[in-house]
């Protein structure tokens, strides 16, 4: 595979999409997932829909009211997180004055169960401090998110693991590696690692950098069952 095949694949380009309401996003994918950064003005609407993908979804700036199989919640950036089972119904309106960004994760895998907590909304469930970096969690039975500030001259070694990872850059900009390929991640950049792809970042500048990261399935915070052994694995980075 060339270079930029590579480059391709870990990192790869956006498609932009405007519709004619308003609401316009940046699409990035590999194979089955599609990391969605959308813009929505004041006042736009996403009609109900349901859909044969998962949708996970946050919000960067603003706010928004999200109603996922009848549950609405005002959505507060970095706070709230719905997660919507496929052929579940979601629709969300800007009820605010300003643009609302939203980060939305769609996928789409055979095989793969995708349940919704209850309530379908999640919040914070822990923030501490790993690797010298800030970080927050969300947790769902199949996915896991954390956000993750980079400081000035911080860096995450280079490592390697069985789940699948996706990263997007919220703020500021840092290099990413995936592999054999590395690339600088600026707002709503992203990168798709696979299973047991290595990866590294580093944060060479002076200002904070920061992250959201997902980890599918989770990787830090997991259930145990019968007969999986944690390892240590899960405290490494």
């Amino acid at each position: 595979m060339t270079t930029q095949a590579h480059e391709r694949l870990y990192f790869p380009a956006p498609d932009a999409v405007l519709h004619d309401n308003g609401i316009r996003f940046d699409s990035y994918r590999r194979d089955d997932t599609e990391v969605r950064v959308s813009y929505l003005p004041p006042g736009a609407v996403v009609a109900a829909q349901s859909r044969a993908e998962a949708q996970v979804g946050m919000v960067f700036h603003g706010e928004l009211s999200a109603t996922v199989g009848g549950v609405t919640k005002l959505m507060k950036p970095e706070h709230d997180v719905y997660v919507v089972p496929p052929g579940v119904e979601l629709s969300a309106v800007n009820t605010s004055s300003s643009e609302t960004v939203v980060l939305e994760i769609r996928r789409d895998k055979a095989g793969e169960n995708c349940p919704a907590p209850s309530g379908y909304f999640l919040e914070p469930l822990e923030s501490r401090k790993f690797v010298k970096m800030d970080v927050t969690f969300f947790l769902a039975d199949w996915i896991e998110l954390m956000i993750a500030d980079i400081p000035g001259g911080g860096e995450m070694p280079y490592h390697k693991h069985s789940h699948e990872q996706i990263g997007i850059c919220l703020e500021g900009r840092y290099d990413m590696t995936v592999e054999e390929t590395s690339h600088e991640l600026r707002f709503g950049g992203t990168y798709f690692c696979a299973s047991q792809e290595g990866h590294s970042a580093a944060n060479p500048h002076t200002r904070m950098a920061r992250s959201l990261n997902i980890f599918i399935p989770p990787r830090y915070h997991r259930v145990p069952k019968p007969g999986d052994d944690q390892d240590s694995e899960q405290e490494s980075p």
